[in-house]
This record gives structure tokens, C-alpha cells and sequence, in this order.
């Protein structure tokens, strides 16, 4: 996986920081800065503060006595974060993040901010529900689409909105064939296979969320990465993307279990870079063929359009009115397509389960470039037990 020479903390914060918070990576990470608390950073040998100071950013050697959180990360470490290799949330998976005083969560509500800093990457906060296109028109997110619409409405539909739902794309019969595909796969599964990720009942069962590598294992699903009417919609924005079969887990099958979970089979608001390599992953395009279908009832993809290409801080319940907030549900046979980095959720059923949502993802050259055969972010994750995950992301 890609690399970065260690930034030194102390030369960054005298010779960078001061010339990035004048200038627009400050007045970006101005947007990120309401309701936060200042937050210490322990980097080394290192220490600073950061906090808000009115509307604008503020940073101070050494840990202020208002720091309601302190944390501690190693210079490599920091690095990551500095960089987007790694993300606060992949560094707390791996325990490479701690805090002293206070909680991580504090470092992840800062987190855009601090995108914005360090990147540059815009903070999304939208005015109202309301979604519109380059030229300033509105856009219905919930659109129903088709493949007979022509490119160019499916491309300024996708450009506005980073996110859409394409019905009746794959028959019947092609879904029975993938349906009894990943039935196979699904019993050839096991705990410790590397092919797959594994949640927990509350009784501490074991229960299959999520098949990877199924591209490596089946003729018809591995044929998807060729498929016309996928490469069409992947290509539509970026005609440089390629399906990946052998890294970045290949082609997955999300499975949707009912009932209380621990670990990532319900995965709340994220981005697909947001364990971190945005650089390298970004414009990627992931599209979900529905085998199942989807509703509140077994489980769909959550949304907020307009989201992608910026950094969207994750909503509260209670923010979603406010919001250009999208719920999808399909039918089978129907693909949803999205953004890597659109903010999107997959929540738990609110009734039975049992949702099946196979996915193939379209990623840039310089994934290929730096990301090998077998590798992908995602290793984190599956190495790790659902109650590791959740003991890191504190939860």
C-alpha cells in the first residue's frame, strides 16, 4: 500500500500551519469549527492545541488547560492523519490513537475540520433539502431512472447528485443466477476464511455480513466487472475507471441479518475512502445490483446528495430534515450507484432482514498504481473481531 515519508509535527506547526490558516485551507476549516471544544494533540515529543477562537482556527504549542480532550499519536501516525492515508477512525481501529483526556469522539468531530486544514477538502454543510445542478437547476435525488435515459441525463443527474438508483437494469433470470451464486458462496463461508466479514448476535453467534472476493470464486459475478451496462454507468463522469476484481475486496455481497449486532454488518454514515486513501480511491463508483430488493424493512442505502467531493460532517437523527437526506429503495434487478465519497449509511432492518446487495466498484488509475493483487483498506476491518471494531470506534 502506498506511503508517505514522516512529516515532522514540530517543523509543520512553526513553518506550515501559520501560512495554511491564513489562507484558503484556513478559511475552508473556519466552516468546520461551530459547537467544537479545543482539542490537544500529543505527536512525539510534541504538543498543541487546537481550538476555536471566535470564527477562526487557532493553534498553540503545547495542551491549553481547557483541552477538553487530550490525544496521543505517535509521529507516524500523525502522518497518516496528516496525509489522509489513514483516517482518525482507521487509527483508532488499529489502536494507533489514544486519549489521554476526554474521548476519541471529539477527535472525529474535529475531523473536517482538520481535513480542511491539512487537504484542503471543502466542509459540506448544505442550506436546507434542496439539491442543484452545475447550472443552478433542481434536482430530484429520488429520480426514477432508467438506462433508457440518455448519458448525458444520467451523467448531470450524477454529477449534481453523487448518488442514484437506475431501476429494471438486470432480469429475473440474471438475478436467480447471482442469487444462487452467492447461496454457494455464503455456505462455503467461515470465520477465519479472509473471503469474508463476520457481526455478532448479542449472544456472541457469529453471523455472515458480507462475502468478499466473490469475483475470485464465480464465473457469472466475476463477468460484471465487463458488463456493458455497469462500465456505462461507472464511466459516465470519470471514462477512466476500471472494476477491480482482485484487490480492494473485488466484487462483495452485502448480507443484512436481522436483529442487534455488534461489528459492521449496519454501518452508520461513512464515506468508502473514510478509512482513509482518498487521494488514491477518490473519484471511485460503486454500484450495488439489488438481488433482494430493499426497504426499511430489510435494510437500504441512506444518502446525502450533493455530498461527494467534500467533507460531510455525520448527521444526527434529528439533522435529517434539514437535509438533502435520501432513502433508496429498489426492487430486484434494480442497481443503485454512488460516489465512493458521497456520505451514505446502510442501517439495520427495521423488521426481518435479509437483504442482498452485490457490489462492484470502478476505481482510478492511481488505485491500481498503489494499492496490489489481495490488498485493500478493508483489511483493517477484517482482521479485527466485531467487538474489537467496536471497542475502537467507542461504541
Amino acid at each position: 500500500m502506498l506511503g508517505h515519508d514522516r512529516i515532522d509535527a514540530e517543523t509543520y506547526h512553526r513553518d506550515i500551519v501559520p501560512g495554511l490558516l491564513i489562507g484558503e485551507h484556513g478559511r475552508r476549516a473556519e466552516a468546520g469549527l461551530s459547537g467544537l471544544d479545543p482539542i490537544g494533540m500529543r505527536i512525539g515529543d510534541g504538543a498543541w492545541t487546537y481550538r476555536p477562537n471566535g470564527s477562526r482556527l487557532r493553534i498553540v504549542e503545547g495542551i491549553d488547560a481547557d483541552a477538553g480532550c487530550v490525544i496521543r499519536l505517535s509521529p507516524d501516525a500523525w502522518t497518516d492523519l496528516v496525509t489522509q492515508l489513514r483516517t482518525a477512525a482507521a487509527l483508532a481501529i488499529a489502536g494507533d490513537v489514544r486519549a489521554e483526556r476526554g474521548g476519541l469522539v471529539d477527535l472525529f468531530r474535529w475531523e473536517p475540520a482538520l481535513r480542511a486544514l491539512y487537504q484542503g477538502i471543502e466542509i459540506y454543510l448544505p442550506h436546507g433539502t434542496e439539491v442543484f445542478d452545475r447550472q443552478g437547476r433542481k434536482v430530484d435525488p429520488a429520480a426514477e431512472l432508467t438506462l433508457d435515459h440518455s448519458d448525458r441525463e444520467l451523467a448531470e443527474h450524477f454529477t449534481a447528485t453523487g448518488v442514484m438508483r437506475v431501476r429494471g437494469v438486470f432480469s429475473a433470470a440474471e438475478i436467480a443466477t447471482f442469487e444462487a451464486e452467492v447461496d454457494r458462496l455464503a455456505a462455503e463461508a467461515r470465520p477465519d476464511d479472509d473471503r469474508s466479514w463476520w457481526a455478532e448476535r448479542e449472544n456472541g453467534e457469529s453471523v455472515l455480513c458480507r462475502i468478499v472476493y466473490a469475483s475470485e470464486r464465480s464465473a457469472p459475478i466475476g463477468a460484471l466487472a465487463r458488463d456493458p451496462r455497469l462500465v456505462r454507468l461507472a464511466t459516465l463522469i470519470h471514462p477512466d475507471l476500471a472494476a477491480s476484481t482482485d484487490r480492494m475486496e473485488g466484487i462483495s455481497v452485502l448480507l443484512k441479518p436481522p436483529g442487534r449486532l455488534k461489528g459492521l454488518a449496519n454501518i452508520p454514515w461513512h464515506t468508502d475512502c473514510g478509512l482513509g486513501g482518498h487521494h488514491i480511491m477518490c473519484p471511485s463508483v460503486a454500484i450495488g445490483i439489488q438481488l433482494t430488493g430493499s426497504s426499511a424493512d430489510n435494510g437500504f442505502l441512506e444518502a446525502i446528495p450533493g455530498s461527494h467531493g467534500r467533507t460531510c460532517p455525520q448527521p444526527r437523527a434529528e439533522d435529517l430534515a434539514d437535509l438533502p437526506y435520501l432513502a433508496v429503495p429498489t426492487d430486484p434487478g434494480d442497481v443503485t450507484v454512488h460516489m465512493a465519497d458521497v456520505l451514505h449509511a446502510s442501517p439495520a432492518p427495521a423488521g426481518v432482514g435479509g437483504r442482498r446487495t452485490m457490489y462492484v466498484t470502478f476505481h482510478p488509475p492511481t488505485l491500481f498504481e498503489h494499492v496490489g493483487p489481495g490488498e485493500a483498506v478493508n483489511d483493517l476491518i477484517r482482521s479485527r473481531t466485531a467487538s474489537e471494531l467496536d471497542a475502537g470506534l467507542g461504541r
